[in-house]
């Protein structure tokens, strides 16, 4: 039986490599001037995560760093702000039509690159795969994260 310890390790040697392997096949289908993190934010948009505030602290940047770049995704038509105050964090983002496009197309273009990977498992594999996605789910509470930020768009 493989003790907790031993499936943390684990995780923590598969996740990061992943996610650096999955940046490596959004990036190819960004445009040169998106960042990831600008297309992150885009997603946390989409998911609903609409204050600056609370994308700051998704992103691990300071709320004025996350003001630039918000800024810069509207000053492209990506997202644009609801309202006019004058504490810009506490106005609501959305995406616009051209940003949601642009999201979506990006997360369909990497999605079928790791469709394409994932193929190439057997039926076991990719049963075993779910089960795995399923647990991490559980651990890092995505699942309920996601029902509360309303990724049914997905």
């Amino acid at each position: 039986m493989i003790n907790d310890d031993d499936l943390a390790k684990k995780i923590l040697e598969v996740i990061p490599p992943s996610m650096g392997r999955i940046r490596s096949e959004m990036r190819s289908f960004t445009p040169m001037d998106l960042s990831i993190p600008q297309y992150r934010i885009l997603g946390s948009i989409f998911r609903g995560t609409t204050l600056a505030g609370e994308l700051a602290k998704i992103q691990g940047v300071s709320q004025p760093a996350m003001s630039m770049m918000i800024d810069s995704l509207v000053e492209k038509g990506f997202v644009q702000r609801n309202t006019k105050s004058a504490d810009r964090r506490q106005i609501p983002l959305m995406l616009t039509q051209e940003g949601e496009s642009l999201y979506l197309k990006i997360r369909k273009a990497t999605q079928l690159k790791l469709s394409q990977k994932i193929s190439e498992l057997s039926n076991n594999d990719r049963t075993e795969l779910n089960r795995g996605l399923i647990q991490l789910e559980k651990i890092f509470s995505l699942e309920n994260k996601s029902k509360k930020n309303g990724d049914s768009k997905k």
